[in-house]
């Protein structure tokens, strides 16, 4: 008998639902709160979920995460009375089953509960208790030294209770090891929830971190639960944690030390049992001053500091992480088998230095795939042109970089080398101007000059601006 479990803060939908499936042969059990459903699930096997989207006190993409972490066997149905195409799209692309707008039709809920299939069964063990089957995560580990050392650490710090800050460039695949390090603990099979903070309000992010009470401000129309309170038991990741604000920096460096959180317009405090783990693409400990990120809650955060490698810096790595990517894309575009890039191809990838890194090299990869051949090859004119043209520019540029040496081993050696030094430091500061759009608070920085000293420089050197 496959069972079900039906969300919805609307008791009356539960009961009406409840009493139509358990007539057609389903065991069914109701809750009309996250936080109970999520307990539920933990304690009890559910072959089905059938959820309100937009339950009061969550977000329903966040409740689906949550959901699938604790019970990642269970085909999810979502309801609601609005139907949002991109919500639909978004959580089908993520895995939910089916999306039925209310009032639910009961013979379009058949027929979807009769097309699921689950990929998996939960298994009962000894004493009824139940045993999650839980997917390894999609991770390619390479076979640099760099890649291994990385493993090491994730292997050591990986079971314990540790707060990690994983230090990497953009793309470089900090919450694919966030989620790794979760996947190697003791709370495996609980809750993983990954937080973007740079889409956090300044306003708002101590809601959405803690939640908030009913009236704590304008809009504030029923009480909300934040994501440390999904969190609970399991692991919270933070991503861009440098974007906080200085008061949620304050609650966060609270919440670490005391072990409790306490909502926005609330005064009782909250017990949390939650592990933190942040990402940052910014040195935190250096630029803690500019960044205006608290010191002390740095301390607090690094407990273990993972740096992550850029993908140039993991040299033949990038074989296997084109072969992983070749296979997932044949996969979503029902391939038989995956195809393989040109000899051409393969060297215009080598020579690349991927700025973007894994993100640039899995987006290069799947567009790629678009353009296979009928000997199931991809030719290099597949590959964008970013990528063709960096060989032949990197060429153009040694060839500049010949000529120029040869021009200054033929020139005086009595030249004004005044005036040299003037020219290098004109371009300079014309070049740093331009990458940032001519905004001079901006290029003093990156020229570790004062302001004044730049305006002092472009008059002297004669730069307009």
């Amino acid at each position: 008998m496959k069972s079900i479990l039906v969300i919805d803060n609307q008791l009356s939908f539960c009961n009406l639902l409840k009493k139509f499936l358990t007539k057609s042969g389903y065991r069914v059990e109701t809750s009309t709160h996250g936080s109970h459903a999520i307990q539920m699930l933990k304690e009890d096997t559910f072959q089905v979920v059938i959820c309100e989207y937009r339950m009061p006190n969550t977000d329903g993409n966040v409740f689906f995460e949550m959901i699938k972490s604790v019970s990642p066997d269970s085909s999810v149905i979502f309801t609601s009375n609005q139907i949002n195409l991109k919500n639909v799209v978004s959580m089908i692309r993520e895995g939910a089953t089916g999306y039925l707008a209310k009032p639910i039709n009961p013979d379009e809920l058949l027929e979807v509960l009769e097309e699921d299939n689950p990929r998996k069964e939960a298994k009962k063990i000894g004493g009824g208790e139940k045993k999650s089957i839980v997917k390894e995560p999609e991770y390619v580990q390479g076979n640099s030294k760099i890649a291994r050392e990385v493993q090491y650490n994730i292997n050591k710090v990986g079971p314990t209770d540790y707060s990690v800050i994983i230090e990497g460039e953009t793309g470089t695949g900090k919450e694919s090891y966030a989620r790794l390090i979760h996947h190697s603990s003791k709370r495996r099979e609980q809750p993983f929830i990954a937080v973007d903070c740079g889409c956090l309000s300044k306003e708002l992010g101590g809601s959405e971190l803690f939640g908030h009470e009913k009236g704590a401000f304008t809009g504030a129309v029923s009480q909300k639960m934040g994501f440390f309170e999904m969190a609970n038991g399991g692991t919270i990741f933070l991503d861009e944690i440098a974007n906080l604000s200085a008061d949620v920096q304050i609650a966060l460096l609270r919440a670490l030390q005391e072990k409790v959180i306490r909502k926005v317009g609330g005064t009782k405090e909250i017990p949390i049992d939650v592990r933190i783990i942040t990402a940052t693409n910014e040195d935190l400990l250096f630029k803690s001053e500019a960044l205006g990120f608290r010191e002390d809650l740095y301390y607090r955060l690094s407990e273990f500091l993972l740096k992550i490698p850029t993908l140039k810096e993991r040299g033949k790595d990038l074989f296997q992480f084109i072969d992983f990517f070749l296979e997932q894309t044949a996969k979503e575009l029902g391939k038989n088998e995956p195809p393989k890039f040109t000899e051409e191809a393969m060297q215009l990838m080598e020579g690349y230095d991927w700025p973007g890194n894994i993100r640039e090299l899995k987006n290069a990869v799947r567009r790629a795939c678009l353009f296979i051949d009928k000997d199931n090859q991809i030719p290099a004119a597949s590959l964008p042109e970013r990528i063709r043209c960096s060989g032949r520019q990197k060429n153009i540029a040694h060839e500049f970089q010949e000529s120029v040496e040869s021009e200054e081993n033929n020139l005086d050696q009595d030249k004004d080398l005044k005036s040299v030094a003037l020219m290098a430091e004109s371009e300079k500061i014309r070049e740093v101007l331009e990458a940032v759009k001519y905004n001079k608070t901006k290029a003093a920085e990156k020229l570790n000059i004062h302001r004044k000293t730049l305006y002092s420089k472009l008059k002297t050197l004669n730069i307009s601006y």
